[in-house]
């Protein structure tokens, strides 16, 4: 159950403000699906995990829901779709949150090097790249809303 006022899910017990749009509220994004809602690409964004930020830059922002081994599924149409909408300028990030103040952020050029390279596993059935464990380092941490604007700056 999904309560508009306070903004937070219910499921099977779990009561939670959405760790995401913590996040997207602390840095200022907006959700791209008012952005884009006058467009053929409003369709794709039924999940708040789609955001727009200053300056061209996009933001997909994830939270695992296994605490015990962690990672973050990217839908590879939404990859392909940040391409496009980034090809004459701007960037887009994909944020994988462990908490609504730290994470990891992975650049547009990152994230496609990964596919290159097959760093990214990638679930033909889920149609969707998996960022795991191994694909975190240290340098693309943050421990705050204010770190991470910091690192998408440089």
């Amino acid at each position: 159950m999904y309560s508009q006022t306070a903004n937070t899910l219910e499921n099977g017990g779990l009561k939670m403000k959405s760790e995401v749009l913590q996040f997207a509220d602390s840095i200022g994004a907006v959700d791209l699906s008012q952005k884009l809602k006058e467009t053929e690409y409003r369709v794709l964004f039924k999940r708040r995990n789609y955001f727009y930020l200053k300056d061209n830059n996009y933001l997909i922002i994830k939270v695992s829901k296994n605490k015990i081994r962690p990672f973050w599924g990217v839908g590879k149409k939404f990859i392909e779709l940040f391409d496009v909408l980034t090809q004459d300028g701007g960037n887009y990030f994909v944020v994988t949150l462990v908490s609504n103040r730290s994470g990891w952020v992975f650049s547009k050029r990152e994230i496609n090097s990964y596919i290159q390279d097959s760093s990214l596993s990638y679930s033909e059935k889920q149609g969707q790249y998996k960022i795991n464990n191994y694909n975190l380092k240290d340098k693309n941490g943050f421990a705050s809303p204010e770190a991470f604007l910091a690192k998408i700056k440089t």
